[in-house]
């Protein structure tokens, strides 16, 4: 363990083995970051952070920081959870939840580059890659192998499938499904067949999801009439995953036309 003399790190925090503390980061009571962990210069990592094992956390990150939500109590306890591996690089801006007893999860292999936020009550997946100054509101949920361009915003209580790429900028105020690329505001772009093929994507998957794709937003029927076609359908998985994602609870709904 290496720890700065400078750092300010609470004696009640549990901290795992081989941890790395550089100068003047603060770590507070209620902590617990696990093993072969780096906290970089003037990141604070504050009440009800729970770090996983080999994580960065860069410098002048703030892990767990009160939300920006308008009468936030702040006496309550609630926290940011990470899983493995994740890099947090600098400036990046985690906020805890606004509910008593609850986290911001983040999942495992996430990289966070400089000035990326996520607000309170996220919930992101895994091996997802946020570019600059990607900013994610309240309560966004993310799936996972998705990679944001630099400062992409999306607006809170938005959801986000899996292998999405947003492209820098791109503005996203309603559900993204599985697959596809966001460019401007709210308008779907195409399908990430590159993303799906270095996936290792099956052939066979990848032209299911390119003919969804093309039923729901190129053709003529309407989102009803296809997803009730789909139900007698023998579908692979990664297919019917699609569909799925525009059958589930929505409360901004789905993003089906291009603005």
């Amino acid at each position: 363990m290496s720890i700065h003399p400078s750092a300010i790190v609470s004696e009640n925090a549990k901290i795992g083995a081989n941890i790395t503390v550089g100068p003047f980061a603060i770590i507070e009571d209620d902590v617990v970051i696990g093993d072969d962990c780096r906290i970089d210069a003037s990141a604070q990592v504050l009440n009800g952070s729970r770090i996983g094992n080999n994580c960065r956390i860069g410098s002048g990150a703030l892990v767990s920081a009160d939300p920006h939500y308008k009468g936030f109590d702040e006496s309550i306890s609630s926290g940011v959870a990470l899983g493995n591996n994740n890099l947090i690089r600098e400036y990046v801006t985690l906020h805890r939840s606004i509910e008593p007893g609850e986290n911001t999860v983040i999942g495992n292999d996430n990289f966070l580059m400089n000035g990326a936020h996520v607000g309170h009550d996220c919930v992101i997946g895994n091996d997802n890659t946020f570019a600059n100054n990607v900013l994610l509101g309240g309560h966004v949920i993310v799936g996972d192998y998705c990679f944001f361009g630099g400062a992409a915003v999306f607006h809170q209580f938005v959801r986000v499938g899996n292998y999405v790429m947003a492209q820098g900028m791109a503005g996203v105020s309603l559900d993204i499904p599985h697959y596809v690329i966001i460019a401007g505001v709210n308008s779907v772009a195409g399908i990430n067949a590159v993303g799906l093929k270095r996936a290792g994507l099956s052939i066979e998957a990848r032209k299911g999801i390119k003919e969804g794709y093309r039923r729901i937003y190129r053709g003529s029927e309407t989102l009803e009439e296809i997803l009730e076609g789909t139900e007698s359908e023998e579908l692979l998985e990664e297919v019917a995953n699609f569909y799925d994602f525009f059958r589930e609870k929505s409360k901004k709904g789905v993003l089906i036309r291009s603005q």
